[in-house]
């Protein structure tokens, strides 16, 4: 009986362990109601001898919250043709601009 009892505690502590370590010990976290909405434009670039991914971006900077890997799956968003290919001078390309509401600006 008493295995039987030490089983069924030790389940259950490691039940609770996994629960938050999955979900966390606060599962709900409290978030404003005002989000945070961020709106893609984009600009046609053509692309000029010695242009790479960075220097196509660094012309026109994000807010420092756009990562330069979330800059560069939204750049294949726009381009899918590019995905596993280089870029070459001459073609044109769409180039992500990023604007944010007032919320996002506060959060800056």
């Amino acid at each position: 009986m008493k295995i039987f009892v030490a089983t069924i505690i030790i389940l259950l502590s490691l039940y609770i362990i996994k629960v938050d370590l999955f979900e966390g010990t606060i599962p709900l976290a409290f978030f404003s109601e005002e989000e945070c909405i961020e709106n893609i434009d984009f600009i046609p670039v053509e692309i000029v001898t010695g242009d790479t991914f960075y220097s196509l971006f660094a012309m026109y900077p994000a807010s420092q919250s756009i990562t330069y890997q979330e800059r560069l799956a939204d750049f294949y968003e726009l381009n899918p043709h590019l995905v596993n290919q280089t870029i070459k001078t001459g073609e044109q390309v769409l180039l992500p601009i990023y604007s944010f509401t007032k919320a996002c600006e506060n959060e800056s």
